[in-house]
């Protein structure tokens, strides 16, 4: 009789285990990363229409239609502009005290971030197929554009760090000029981009 106490004390015990780390998996699916103040065309998460002021947490998949628009308002009061026919998740938005860690996975389709109060004890990086690109700067205004087999960075202010993801190698790109990242290269060495190339990507996110 012990011996299946224990083994009912055993299973018991599991079942406990298995139901606590379900309760924190939901804990973080619900932690708050931003909350949605445009929007145009059925943008969505997981399947559910966005409104205006609809919350996006960690873990959501953000789908953008062709002909849609999304900017939403981040909890550290960055601002990200997501084009139409793109697709974006929020890996993870955790913010401590001063510093943060921050990163969003671009699958397709293009955005734009503009990202203010950045420490020496934070992270903010938007990862493609191709590369990362994290923000080096105190402040930054950028856009990255996730291709089927490249990545395209460029920037307005402050200065971008893209790295590729197979070779590991990186840039370092400054405001005003802006680099391409094809998947399994290095990334190519940045230039100045002409104004009609910002309005390009300014014309794709709305912004």
């Amino acid at each position: 009789m012990p011996r299946f106490e224990n083994t009912e004390c055993k299973l018991v015990g599991v079942l406990f285990a298995t139901f606590g780390l379900m309760l924190w998996a939901d804990a973080v699916a619900a932690t708050p990363a931003g909350t949605v103040v445009a929007v145009s065309g059925s943008c969505t998460d997981h399947g559910r229409v966005l409104n205006r002021g609809d919350a996006v947490q960690v873990g959501d998949t953000l789908d953008v239609p062709p002909g849609g628009n999304l900017k939403l308002q981040m909890t550290d009061r960055s601002v990200i502009s997501v084009a139409a026919d793109s697709g974006m998740t929020v890996v993870s938005y955790s913010i401590d005290g001063p510093g943060r860690n921050v990163r969003l996975s671009l699958t397709r389709g293009a955005l734009r971030a503009q990202v203010t109060s950045i420490t020496d004890t934070s992270t903010f990086e938007i990862a493609t197929a191709a590369g990362t690109a994290s923000v080096a700067s105190a402040s930054a205004d950028w856009f990255v554009e996730s291709q089927r087999d490249a990545a395209q960075v460029g920037v307005l202010t402050g200065t971008i760090d893209l790295r590729s993801a197979l070779t590991g190698d990186s840039v370092s790109i400054p405001a005003r000029w802006g680099t391409l990242l094809e998947t399994g290269l290095d990334p190519v060495l940045p230039r100045v981009w002409a104004q009609r190339e910002f309005n390009a990507v300014i014309r794709l996110t709305g912004t």
